[in-house]
Formats: structure tokens, sequence, C-alpha cells
């Protein structure tokens, strides 16, 4: 229960959004552009035999590069039959890190329209199936990590791109295996990244303020293990940096009879979407100026993004303001399928 300890990672599109505009009344690129390696989690060891490619040569630990300029696609499923972007957008691949595990349980697309003036964010589910070439499947027989479970998940997929040390269009190569994967399944290439540290959210909440939601249902869990306490009533609610993880957060609860229910993952994400929105209408606004250089050191300590100072941050900027002055309308997407599959003892969900 509660095992997956993930929360919303909608502070890029703040950071995209609100902090990128407000920093126009700065006139200076504070942004700090972080590039660090993310942090490789052994997967847990329990093993249930997959039916793969045989492999006739081990090739031991040792790690393999995948050449940056090799145009073998990376994936063999079928890809994503939908149209999830018009052209001449501009799509900026949104992640959230999972606190204990360092999976990417968060992951998103915000696909900006300046032609339509619209805002689109498109959440992907973290268990999304991935199915790699067998070049890539080999390299995971060799580390022995071809039977773990969760390997072929979309949220493992930086880890995967770790393993194999490839390299990709940005300097994280981790994050650029994962936005190689969500182009080749899902048909939409990302122009640049936001990949949050979500230790900050309480934080830049209270900081702003809080944000007014509607909580559709009691929310009332508990799980010490994880320092997670949420205690919120249904109805119209004003909601602090505590409160406003744990809305974003809930997946599972009781009732007032003491009876236990679950949303399921596809039901929270439609909360973290609501809260999306809700936070770009009450704070991306002019009036909050005033908080910019707080925002800005509140967020600073926390992400790691693709965008660089000069063009490309003015180019930003430059959206920022019209998504506010011109009141793009903003709109969600929030992938889902009832085609499930196990591999290795793990429930994964097939797109096709």
């Amino acid at each position: 229960m509660g095992s997956n300890k993930n929360i919303i990672i909608w502070i890029g599109i703040l950071a995209l959004i609100g902090i990128i505009l407000v920093m126009v009344a700065c006139e200076t690129g504070v942004l700090t552009h972080q590039q660090k390696p993310q942090p490789s989690a052994e997967p847990e060891k329990t093993v249930i035999t997959m039916p793969g490619p045989e492999t006739t040569q081990q090739e031991g630990t040792q790690l393999v590069t995948l050449p940056e300029e090799k145009t073998t696609k990376l994936t063999v499923g079928k890809p994503y039959s939908g149209k999830l972007v018009e052209e001449g957008t501009t799509n900026v691949l949104i992640i959230g890190r999972d606190k204990v595990n360092n999976l990417y349980d968060t992951i998103g697309i915000a696909s900006i329209n300046k032609k339509n003036k619209t805002l689109k964010f498109i959440m992907i589910p973290r268990d999304t199936y991935i199915e790699y070439n067998d070049e890539i499947i080999s390299k995971l027989k060799s580390l022995h990590l071809d039977k773990e479970p969760g390997v072929f998940k979309i949220n493992y997929a930086h880890h995967v791109g770790s393993k194999i040390e490839y390299s990709g269009k940005f300097k994280s190569g981790p994050t650029s295996f994962l936005a190689e994967v969500v182009k080749e399944k899902f048909g939409v290439e990302a122009d640049d990244y936001v990949n949050i540290n979500p230790s900050g959210f309480k934080e830049l909440i209270d900081y702003l303020g809080g944000v007014d939601i509607n909580v559709p249902y009691d929310m009332d869990y508990e799980d010490p293990s994880q320092d997670l306490y949420i205690h919120i009533k249904k109805g119209s609610q004003h909601l602090g940096g505590e409160d406003a993880e744990g809305f974003v957060r809930f997946r599972q609860g009781y009732r007032e009879d003491g009876t236990f229910f679950e949303i399921g993952d596809t039901k929270r994400k439609e909360n973290q979407l609501n809260f999306i929105k809700a936070l770009i209408k009450q704070k991306g606004t002019i009036k909050n100026a005033g908080k910019i250089p707080g925002m800005i050191s509140l967020l600073g300590k926390n992400i790691q993004h693709s965008i660089g100072l000069g063009d490309a941050l003015q180019t930003y900027i430059g959206m920022a303001k019209d998504i506010i002055s011109d009141k793009y309308e903003i709109t969600t997407e929030n992938l889902s399928s009832d085609k499930m599959i196990r591999v290795n003892g793990a429930s994964h969900m097939v797109f096709d």
C-alpha cells in the first residue's frame, strides 16, 4: 500500500510559464542550467522469466555504448496510433522523480501551439510497456536486467539509457534516451526537458500562498513509513503546501465508514492535471512578479533542464508572455489503455 511515492511534477510547467514569464521583469537569465547525470537505483531482485531473444555470448557487466549517430530505432513495439500534437508546436518533456527509487513516475509533455493559442498537457502512464530492439535486449541480458520486474516500463527507461551509456540530443544521456523513447512510442519530439526534484514542492506552494481547488472526495490515508499523512475534506478547499502534496499524491485511502478504496493512477493524474490548471490560473499572473526572486531560489535548487541562456531562453520568455497575455486555452490529455500485460511479474499498460 502506498508503495509508489510519486508527486505531481507540475513545477516544471510553473518554471516554464510562471517563472520564465515573470523573469522578464528581471531581464536576466537567472535559472541555473544544470546537467547532472541521473543516479541509478538498483532494481528489486525478484526474477520471473520473460520470453525474449536469446544471446549466445555473455558480454559480462561492462557498460556498452549505443553510438549517438546510430539510426536504428530503440523500440520495436507498435507506436501509439493517435496524433497528440500539431505540426509546429514547441514540446517540453516534463519529468518527475520518485523520491525513493529514482523512477520517473511523472512523465508528461507540455505542448505550446502559438498558432492556435493553446497549451496542452499530455500525461503518459508510468506503467507504459516499452519493447526495446534486440541489441538493447542483449545488453540488458548481459547486465542481468532483462528479467527484472519493471525494467520494460517507461518510468525505468532513463535507467536503461544510463546502463547502456546512451548519448542523444541532450547532455543528459538518460533523459535523451527517455525523450527518444517518447518520440518513437508517442510521436512527440521533445524540444527541451524539465526534470524536477519534488523536495521543494511544499515550500513553493506555501511561498505562493496556497491554491484553491475542489477536492472530489474525502482524502484520508496515512503511511508513516513514507512520512505520508493525508486528511483533506471533500469540497472547495484552500490547500497549503502539505495538503497540496497530499492532494496530488493521493491514490488510495479510507471512506468515512472505514472501508478502503482506490482511485488508481488514472484518477490521480486527473487530480494532478486539475491542480496544474488551478495553479496556472491563480498564480501565473503579473501581480506575482514581486515573488520572482524567491520562486527562482526555490525552484533553482530542484530543477534540471535543457533550456540554455540567450536566444533559447528569450524564446520561452516570449511564449510565456503570450500564454498569459493572450489567455491561451489550456487543454489536457491523460493517456490510458485498457490493454494490460504482465512481464516479469509486473503489470504493464500497452498502447497501440
